[in-house]
């Protein structure tokens, strides 16, 4: 009998896994259901390319795949809704009439922009989560001179570059009394918001309670008039579904090492997914294009009865006017000391030591250089400070150094 994978949710995860199911050998069914209208697709360029590009033809191209793929693989992409998972059918209902019956499903239900409360989307106010929402946001400051940014995280401080670039007079609210505290270095946190605020956006740090009030022309924040407002102060999974399935929810679908939730068969991975970590088994969840992307490829081994852990070292970046930022490792894991290694042209690398060992890795610029620490930080492996600060010691020369020490051998690396 031919086998069944249903995949509910047809963002980056829900495509990659599919693509993932054909490229390992799966011959049966795979049904992709999607509630947009769009085929799958990335969503970093939401903020940036979609908003920037000079042409609305030209706006997007982050596609996960061309067109054609879907038929050539035998992947059915359905848009619509699903209204009800019952895992002990198998079965699944859609919004527009039928059933679906699976013998494995995969959830990849992503998430959905953490609302405002009192606030909802409307003429002038905007959430930035969908390509519809951003061809909106677009559509918009297409005529506006002035927006309010209500969140300083880099979703936010991605608008604020890209409005910026297109001639808007930008204010940031913050209920912090700094940037990106818990994800970046204090001395990074600090130069980004200058960078920010030499190209000319305000902040307005512990910005709480705030007053925000829109009306016929434009909004009000804190008593200021502005154009339109984004608001953007975080991403909350969408486990709606699974919840009202009996599935098991811990801010997102708990799933094991092996993607697979409390229901049989039913498997989950990306945004929506809270997975274990680390010898301690903490439950974690990942919002970033890496996770979508690599979980999502794991989930689809283990529907074909591999049997693959997840255990990625995260990786994020962020791109501001003429920065990129790589983060590799976990943010807020508690870094006591980082080590800086300044390059030309504002490039930098800093390294991230907790008892001796590297636990986090950031570039300016200077991505590559990431991959020579990679290893060191998934690996956990102790390093001597001196060597970290020494610039006649490449750092694509770290990792043999450190292991060569360890084992005793002194040969000179060229």
């Amino acid at each position: 009998m031919t086998q069944t994978v249903l995949i509910i949710g047809a963002g980056q995860a829900g495509a990659r896994a599919a693509e993932a199911l054909r490229t390992h050998g799966f011959d049966g069914r795979i049904v992709l259901v999607g509630d947009e209208a769009h085929a799958p697709y990335e969503r970093p360029p939401l903020s940036k390319d979609v908003l920037t590009a000079q042409s609305d033809a030209d706006c997007f191209k982050g596609w996960v795949h061309p067109a054609q793929l879907y038929a050539d693989a035998r992947i059915e992409w359905i848009s619509d809704r699903v209204l009800q998972l019952d895992p002990q059918r198998h079965v699944a209902v859609l919004e527009q009439g039928g059933e679906l019956r699976y013998d494995h499903c995969l959830l990849t239900t992503g998430g959905h922009a953490r609302q405002l409360p009192g606030m909802p989307e409307g003429p002038h106010t905007f959430y930035l989560r969908t390509l519809d929402d951003a061809m909106r946001l677009r559509s918009r400051i297409a005529d506006a001179r002035s927006v309010a940014v209500i969140g300083g995280g880099f979703l936010g401080l991605e608008f604020a570059a890209s409005a910026r670039s297109r001639g808007l007079d930008v204010s940031v609210f913050e209920s912090a009394s700094s940037l990106l505290s818990r994800a970046l270095p204090p001395s990074i946190a600090e130069r980004l918001r200058l960078k920010h605020e030499d190209r000319g956006v305000r902040f307005f740090f512990d910005a709480k309670p705030l007053s925000l009030q829109a009306h016929a022309t434009g909004v009000q924040v804190n008593d200021m008039p502005f154009d339109c407002c984004v608001i953007a102060i975080g991403q909350e999974p969408d486990d709606a579904l699974a919840r009202a399935a009996g599935i098991a929810t811990d801010n997102g679908i708990r799933v094991d090492r092996h993607c697979r939730t409390s229901a049989p068969d039913v498997y989950a991975a990306g945004d929506c997914a809270s997975f274990p970590y680390g010898p301690a088994d903490r439950a974690v969840r990942l919002e970033s294009w890496q996770n979508a992307q690599e979980q999502a490829l794991v989930a689809a081994r283990n529907i074909m009865g591999e049997s693959v852990a997840y255990a990625p070292t995260p990786w994020f970046w962020t791109d501001q006017y003429d920065w990129n930022i790589q983060m590799l490792g976990w943010p807020g894991i508690g870094v006591e000391q980082w080590i800086e290694r300044a390059g030309a042209d504002g490039k930098t690398v800093l390294m991230g030591l907790r008892e001796g060992v590297m636990v986090q890795a950031l570039a300016v610029n200077q991505g590559g250089e990431l991959r020579a620490l990679r290893r060191l930080v998934e690996d956990a492996m102790p390093v001597d400070a001196t060597l970290l600060c020494d610039p006649t010691v490449k750092l694509r020369q770290l990792e043999r150094l450190i292991r060569s020490t360890q084992s005793g051998d002194q040969g000179v690396l060229v």
